[in-house]
């Protein structure tokens, strides 16, 4: 059980930096390219360019819930068996994670 805390626990801090990531890195650089598409300023490079940068934030957000996803699925079977701290602080990033992979991968809050 100690292996499936730790790989859990390991996964769901990658997810939860992948998350921050997205959050505040590729989210903003696409509603920047989007905003100089409405203005009317742009040319087709900019366009390829927020086309390229939506996708990633997409992609990038369907990969957290799975990864998310599965740390929730690998803390909680450690948690309800073990109890541990660790479980316990791996099952909340990745819930955060996985919260942030639906708003930006699924358009669930658009």
């Amino acid at each position: 059980m100690k292996v499936v805390s730790i790989s859990g626990f390991v996964l769901s801090v990658l997810s939860f930096v992948t998350a921050l990531y997205l959050q505040f890195i590729l989210v903003p650089a696409a509603e920047s390219l989007e905003d100089s598409l409405n203005t009317g300023f742009s040319d087709n490079t900019t366009s390829l360019l927020f086309y390229a940068a939506h996708e990633s934030m997409v992609t990038t957000g369907m990969n957290l819930v799975i990864a998310g996803g599965l740390a929730v699925i690998l803390c909680s079977i450690s948690l309800f068996k073990t109890k541990s701290k660790l479980s316990l602080f791996g099952g909340l990033i990745s819930l955060f994670a996985f919260i942030i992979g639906l708003i930006h991968g699924t358009h669930l809050f658009s």
